[in-house]
């Protein structure tokens, strides 16, 4: 389960940024719709790990981003919810991937 060293990444650098003496009760994640990330498993390692950490109390708030990819036949720029789908105009596989692999943090929520 990938997820879990994911998670542990997503802790470190919560820590890493937070201000000193506040409470975080969120971490703001986006994750691209093809990064190949179960976000409920995500999130229930999160919460597994957070405990005794200045994370105990955060809520992991993850938005989607969609996959998009451009043809490399036609020019055309879609939505591709997965790998293996041709374009919808030429059916074309020769596809760059424009967005939708990444995985960052956005920001945390405090509590002062």
């Amino acid at each position: 389960m990938h997820e879990l060293s994911i998670a542990q990444s997503i802790l470190a650098i919560a820590q890493k940024a937070a201000p000193p003496d506040v409470i975080i009760t969120g971490v703001n994640i986006q994750v691209g719709e093809l990064s190949s990330i179960e976000t409920e498993s995500l999130k229930f390692a999160f919460t597994a790990i957070r405990d005794e950490t200045i994370l105990q109390k955060a809520d992991l708030n993850i938005d989607i981003i969609p996959g998009e990819a451009q043809c490399a036949d036609c020019s055309n720029i879609f939505h591709l919810p997965a790998f293996g789908h041709p374009c919808p105009r030429c059916q074309g596989f020769s596809l760059k991937i424009l967005k939708g692999r990444e995985m960052k943090v956005t920001s945390l929520t405090v509590e002062e």
